[in-house]
């Protein structure tokens, strides 16, 4: 005959409490964090500085750019007042005298209205070097070859730069780019968006089902398992304030236990509460947890 063990036995726990000699243990810890996003502005490194290094080192294809025209009718590259012309050029070429008949642009002229028109302006690229020379690729003869060549300013954007008084005397791009070239910043605010933690004051509920999460669902006191009756384990607040929700205030206890705690008699009376209480000793029986009564 195997007997029931009583240390198990719900009375028991109960009176050893009442004695002083056991108590009911603090709940775990647990954090009220949430995670939030936030928008900052930080300072960052000009990203259009590398680019206009580039720009002026060498020449990039127009359609790796955001290409538009200023007011002033100049053609930027992003954000940058630059040449556009043909690289890869076809006739009209002398490496001997490092010259060539195509020309340079500097301005949304008719030649670049047409491009656009008839969606060839992809041949071009673009360059903010000032010496005057332009890198090439020499497709005239039976060999290719790269050379840097003398481009002359195309007439019509020089019409339109000198209507404008925006033709330097005597024109070299150096001082083209040196009067109306807009000065980089060196850093930009950007804004972003990042994850932060912070802790919040939650509501009765939500501390409730924390603290009945964190000790899995079952009663601090007699430890019967209420995870498939989660409405028979009860929030306990030791001094009878339900406002104080500090941790050490707390205890988890099934409603029987909950009904046996200090001013809780009425509880037992409560039709609901009594419904609660029959299902926990339910509970305790499959559970094998001991009851005198």
């Amino acid at each position: 005959m195997k007997l029931p063990d009583y240390l198990k036995c719900v009375e028991i726990k109960e009176l050893l409490l009442q004695m002083g000699v056991e108590k009911i243990p603090e709940l775990k810890p647990i954090k009220f964090v949430r995670e939030i996003v936030k928008t900052r502005t930080v300072e960052v490194a000009n990203p259009q500085l590398s680019f206009g290094k580039k720009l002026e080192l060498g020449a990039i294809p127009l359609s790796q750019a955001k290409v538009t025209i200023g007011k002033d009718g100049t053609i930027e590259v992003n954000g940058l007042k630059a040449c556009a012309y043909i690289k890869e050029q076809r006739k009209g070429v002398n490496l001997y005298s490092k010259t060539s008949e195509y020309r340079y642009h500097l301005c949304n002229c008719h030649t670049i209205e047409q491009m656009i028109a008839g969606g060839r302006l992809s041949r071009y690229v673009s360059t903010t070097r000032s010496d005057g020379l332009f890198p090439v690729i020499d497709q005239s003869g039976y060999r290719v070859r790269e050379a840097d060549l003398k481009l002359e300013l195309c007439m019509n954007c020089r019409l339109i730069l000198e209507s404008k008084g925006m033709l330097p005397k005597p024109y070299s791009l150096k001082k083209f780019f040196k009067r109306y070239q807009p000065e980089i910043p060196k850093t930009i605010l950007k804004t972003e968006q990042v994850t932060a933690k912070e802790t919040y004051s939650p509501d009765h509920k939500e501390i409730a089902r924390r603290y009945k999460e964190a000790e899995g669902y079952k009663c601090q006191l007699c430890h019967v398992d209420c995870n498939t009756q989660k409405n028979c384990l009860h929030l306990h607040h030791k001094d009878g304030n339900g406002q104080n929700n500090h941790r050490s205030n707390l205890r988890v206890l099934c409603t029987d236990c909950h009904s046996k705690q200090f001013m809780h008699s009425h509880m037992e009376p409560n039709p609901g509460f009594a419904k609660q209480i029959q299902r926990v000793k339910n509970l305790r029986a499959d559970q094998g947890i001991v009851g005198l009564f």
